[in-house]
């Protein structure tokens, strides 16, 4: 389907230099697994991210930082369920870097939307936020500062009444390469705004990770993807070296184990990542190689698609970034933000999220890895 950009009247107020945004179509799926482009988004959604289902509606909801082109303001963006595109709301700029810069996000039980805050590419100073998008009728009204501290808030993920953030960068010198996850319950962020502690001392901090700082890329950067599976596990992927942990909770909700799940130099860097709560396999996206891979809960990995390096024009991938399932079909936002050692090493004027529509080996819980 061709995908379209809406814009409604509040959006052409808030965002009056997109133009009309107009998207261009989609292309046909040429073979199984090839992606196909779902939507090239406007210029004032330059830097494709973070995403999440309202299982109500169906719609995606597609958060763009802006980092490619700042000078437009941070958005989230919706995907209805006939691959429409729109502009969904305008996201609160910080007080001291003037910027907002959504990411990962998740909707909590509440029904509001969780947005990670990145701020790092701004201020590295702890500037970083958890927002939360107040909906009412599914509709966005209003945002709110809920936690703040991180230094660079990356994925989100909800888990009963707790909510799940990573934070790539902990930025300790004498603990290079270190990341970790933080906690925080619901209650907490009801009536003020939850302030993290810097370094390993917050009691929200339920685990760390320690990325291989003399990897080929040269790159520390750490926890990034989260994502759950049916029995409540948590999976954490390293953008730095790929390295994929499990995490396991006691009756309490507390910690049990941490360990590495997938370690692997095939698999060398691990972004986004969205477990499909039919099957438990859990897809991720592979920005340094252009590549989406899947694994399940036992350890079981293998490469569902990889392109090298394109613009993202025809569909396929220009630096993957967040991976989400709907109806059957893998959603990929591209980021398109060129760093040392990805394939990816330009940004150009596409901005897109294309789709691979899952075979029905890719959508049973027998499912086996691929030739």
């Amino acid at each position: 389907m061709t995908a379209r950009f809406l814009c409604p009247a509040v959006a052409l107020a808030l965002f009056a230099a997109c133009g009309n945004g107009a998207v261009l179509g989609a292309s046909p799926q040429r073979a199984e697994n090839r992606p196909r482009l779902v939507a090239a988004l406007p210029a004032c959604g330059n830097t494709p991210d973070g995403m999440c289902l309202d299982k109500k509606t169906g719609d995606i909801i597609l958060a763009s930082p802006n980092f490619n082109d700042p000078t437009y303001p941070g958005v989230l963006f919706c995907i209805d369920r006939d691959d429409r595109l729109s502009l969904y709301f305008a996201m609160p700029v910080h007080p001291d870097t003037k910027r907002g810069c959504p990411m990962g996000m998740s909707i909590g039980p509440d029904g509001h939307i969780y947005v990670a805050d990145n701020q790092y590419f701004n201020d590295k100073n702890y500037k970083s936020r958890l927002i939360r998008v107040v909906r009412d009728g599914g509709k966005p009204v209003r945002a709110e500062v809920v936690a703040e501290g991180f230094k660079l808030a990356n994925a989100v993920a909800w888990k009963e009444n707790a909510v799940y953030v990573s934070d790539t960068f902990f930025d300790i010198p004498d603990k290079p390469g270190m990341s970790g996850v933080f906690r925080i319950a619901r209650d907490e962020m009801q009536d003020a705004v939850v302030q993290l502690k810097p370094g390993l001392d917050d009691p929200h901090l339920v685990a760390t990770f320690t990325t291989n700082v003399n990897n080929p890329r040269q790159d520390a950067a750490g926890a990034d993807g989260i994502t759950f599976d049916s029995r409540g596990n948590l999976y954490v992927g390293n953008f730095g070296d790929g390295v994929i942990s499990k995490i396991t909770f006691d009756r309490t909700g507390a910690v049990a184990s941490n360990r590495v799940l997938i370690k692997d130099p095939k698999f060398s860097c691990c972004d986004g990542m969205f477990c499909d709560l039919e099957t438990d396999l859990i897809y991720f996206a592979d920005s340094e190689k252009n590549a989406i891979h899947v694994f399940n809960p036992e350890g079981k990995i293998w490469t569902l698609w990889q392109n090298g390096p394109t613009d993202g024009s025809d569909g396929l991938l220009d630096q993957p970034c967040e991976v989400l399932v709907r109806g059957g079909k893998l959603y990929i936002a591209c980021f398109d933000m060129p760093f040392p050692g990805l394939l990816n090493q330009q940004f150009d004027p596409w901005h897109t999220v294309s789709a691979i529509r899952l075979a029905p080996q890719e959508r049973g819980r027998s499912a086996s890895p691929a030739p």
